[in-house]
Order: structure tokens, then C-alpha cells, then sequence
């Protein structure tokens, strides 16, 4: 979605003057001048229920409604698929486009679990172009998505067990209702995703009985370049971290639990989990800021992976807020050009890395409407959301040194 080129820092009017930038090597983003396409514009809740692009990624300001979207997209596959389900047992005909729109709309309280009233005037809108690609709903692949609250979650999923939690709250009551115990326990305290999650930690113990051929092998490069260390479910669904590292006597480190690791050891279990025992070939991970208190040298090994992982028939939507992911999907996707290898062997690009235009789709989320971008080969994808606010940024910096400078600089007089 943005177009990112490095290049020296270029001072605007105020400070043209100047004799030279005090960090002649910053690397900015700038507008391009090219002459683009406009972008298309719709609604938000026009979502599409299959991916249009192996890789999917939206960015935007705060609050503008990137996670509701990608809960509303979580949503209505589960809705695809339990229908399909239920059309096939009971030999039914699956759902008019219109029946579905409504059926997703009139439940999107229970996505959110929160009244009816508060989401009175939201609903649901898939259009008659994406529900063509709904050809087969029975068919549709497995949908994994990992919120934005996944370090607390990787901590405290027992504590947060919505049936642990009833029945802790109700036992501590003198005199239980049975009718209100039978209601807490089956209904979760969050949104649906989440419990989704958390209900999905609670089952480390079986998960791990399965092995994912597909992608155990980023799994452990995912152990090995960004964790750098193994991860451990005991035997009692504890979870453990051996780190790579050896100490400064020499010795290794010994085995800890997860709550004494670094945060983006944190951040990144719940990844690591489903690539090495859930994750299959067509399937679909959302992953809400993957980002997440991970070093910038780290985002790019991130956008590398997600690239391998979609060369690799895994579908992949993301919602984030970083740059320094933004500018790797467009470093490789510019290397997708013909007579780049030189290039591919001067950066150490591997050959499954590079995206092709037609892989990758971006959208932009600001003042309640969703932009998607036309993506080119010659500098991938274009959006001014990071550009404007570090250019503004480095504007803003170099007037302050400036300025002072020119304070401290003595006259003729002094």
C-alpha cells in the first residue's frame, strides 16, 4: 500500500537553506510523482469470503475498524461453513446471498457479545461479485486467526477459560443458581475470536498430538530466526521456552517457563503452535498486528516468512501498523521484475520470497471508507498512511536541531 524508496533526506522549504542534514544517511519514505489509478472505494462490511490474494493486508489510523473487519471476515466463513454443513445433513438448498447477508448481520451482537441494541445499525454486505467465489461452501478451507491480545492470552488462557471462570465466580456464591451456572458456563465473556483462542490454548494438550508436514519447516525457522530458542508443552499443558544462547560462563541456559521470557518470545508461540501442528496447505491465518514487540530487524524476517508461507499455499490476512513490514512485501515484490538476480543474490532474497503483484492484495482504512490499491511490479504497493507522518516526522526533527543550532552559533558581536 505504500510506495517506500530509500533515498538521502530532501529538507522542505523551511529548511532548503540549510547547508546540509544533520543524519545525511536517514532513510525516509517519499511520495512518488507517477501518475496512479485511483483507487477503488467501498463501504466498510463489503467483505469477501474467500481471498482474493494469498496474502491480504489492511492498514490504517486507530479505530477505523481493521480488527471489527477482520472479526466480520473470521465470522462469516464460520457461517459458510456451518451452513454448508447443515445444508448437506438435511439435504436443504444453501442460502440466497440476501438470507445470508441478514443471517450474519442479525448475529453480529453474538460476534461481539454485546447487545442487539448497541449494534443496531450495523450489518453485514458481501456483494454478489464475492459470493460467486463461494462455488462451493463445503469445500471452504480452515480459517485461524490470532488477535491482537495473544501475550495475555499465551499467560492467563487458563485463568480466562470462560467455563473456569463460571464456575470459580459461581462456587464462591453462598447459594448457586443452577439456571444462571448452566448460562455463564456456556456462554464466553468475549468477543468471539478471542474465545475462539483461548478455548484453543485450553487444548494444547491435544493439539500437539497432530504434526503438520506441510509446515513444520517454518515452524522451526520461525524457532530458530526469531525466537531464537524451542518451545515445550509438558505434559501438564505447561508451556516452556529453552533458549539458544549460552550464558556468560559458557553454560546453557536452562529451560524456563513462558511467563519469564522476553515479550516477543510471548508474541510469537501462538504462530510457532500453528505452523508446527495445525497449519495445512489452502488454509487461512489472520493475524491481528503481527508486529507485536517484535524488533524492526524482526518485522522484516516476519514479512519474508509470510511471503514464504503464501509461496507455500497458505493463505495469510494481516492488519498492521508497520512500515518496516509494509516496505519488505514491496521490496519483494519488486524483485518479481525479470533480470533481477543479481539483486536477489546481493540482498539474499531466496527464490520462494519474492511476491508477484497478483498475490498480494492492500487496503487502506480511513474515514469510514476501505481503499484497495492497484499493486505493480515497478514499486509495489502505494500509500502515503506511514509516508505523511515520517516525513512530517523528519521535517519536524530537523527544524528543532536546526534551529537550535542556529541559536548556539556565536555572532560577530559576541
Amino acid at each position: 500500500m505504500a510506495l517506500f524508496r530509500q533515498r538521502l533526506y530532501k529538507p522542505d522549504e523551511s529548511t532548503a537553506n540549510r547547508k546540509t542534514d544533520r543524519r545525511t544517511q536517514t532513510v525516509v519514505a517519499r511520495r512518488t510523482h507517477l501518475q496512479r489509478p485511483q483507487p477503488r472505494q467501498r463501504p466498510h462490511g463489503q467483505l469477501y469470503p474467500k481471498t482474493a490474494h494469498p496474502l491480504l493486508r489492511s492498514c490504517g489510523p486507530n479505530n477505523t475498524g481493521k480488527t471489527w473487519t477482520m472479526y466480520s471476515l473470521f465470522y462469516s466463513y464460520q457461517w459458510l461453513r456451518g451452513l454448508a454443513k447443515e445444508t448437506k445433513e438435511k439435504n436443504k438448498d444453501f442460502p440466497s446471498l440476501t438470507k445470508f447477508n441478514q443471517i450474519v448481520s442479525n448475529t453480529l451482537s453474538e460476534l461481539f457479545n454485546t447487545s442487539a441494541e448497541e449494534l443496531k445499525d450495523a450489518r453485514f454486505e458481501l456483494d454478489a461479485r464475492s459470493w460467486q467465489t463461494v462455488t462451493a461452501p463445503e469445500n471452504l478451507p480452515d480459517v485461524f486467526l490470532m488477535p491482537a491480545e495473544r501475550n495475555g492470552l499465551h499467560l492467563f488462557f487458563r485463568e480466562l477459560s470462560t467455563r473456569r471462570t463460571a464456575l470459580l465466580h459461581h462456587a464462591s456464591k453462598e447459594k448457586i443458581d443452577v439456571t444462571e451456572l448452566l448460562r455463564d458456563v456456556i456462554r464466553s465473556r468475549y468477543a468471539i475470536p478471542i474465545a475462539r483462542y483461548i478455548n484453543w490454548l485450553n487444548m494444547l494438550l491435544e493439539t500437539q498430538k497432530s504434526k503438520s508436514k506441510d509446515f513444520h519447516c517454518f515452524a522451526e525457522e520461525l524457532k530458530k530466526e526469531l525466537a531464537s530458542g524451542a518451545y515445550k508443552v509438558d505434559r501438564d499443558g505447561n508451556i516452556k521456552f529453552k533458549p539458544y544462547q549460552t550464558k556468560r560462563d559458557g553454560k546453557t541456559t536452562p529451560t524456563m517457563g513462558l511467563h519469564l521470557t522476553s515479550s516477543t518470545v510471548k508474541s510469537l508461540f501462538g504462530l510457532w503452535l500453528y505452523l508446527e501442528h495445525q497449519a495445512r496447505k489452502g488454509s487461512i491465518l489472520m493475524i491481528d498486528e503481527p508486529e507485536l514487540n517484535i524488533h524492526p530487524e524482526n518485522q522484516r524476517k516476519i514479512a519474508r516468512l509470510f511471503a514464504r508461507l503464501v509461496n507455500n499455499g497458505l493463505n495469510i490476512v494481516i492488519s498492521t501498523h508497520s512500515d518496516y513490514i509494509v516496505r519488505e512485501i514491496n521490496s519483494l515484490i519488486m524483485l518479481s521484475q525479470d533480470a533481477n538476480e543479481h539483486l536477489r543474490k546481493k540482498h539474499k532474497y531466496k527464490d520462494d520470497e519474492i511476491l508477484k503483484p497478483k498475490q498480494v492484495g492492500a487496503y487502506l482504512f480511513d474515514n469510514h471508507i476501505i481503499k484497495s490499491f492497484s499493486i505493480t511490479r515497478d514499486d509495489g504497493i502505494h500509500a502515503t498512511t506511514f509516508d505523511d507522518v515520517i516525513e512530517d516526522l523528519n521535517n519536524v526533527n530537523n527544524d528543532i536541531f536546526y534551529t537550535l543550532q542556529e541559536q548556539k552559533t556565536p555572532t560577530a558581536n559576541d
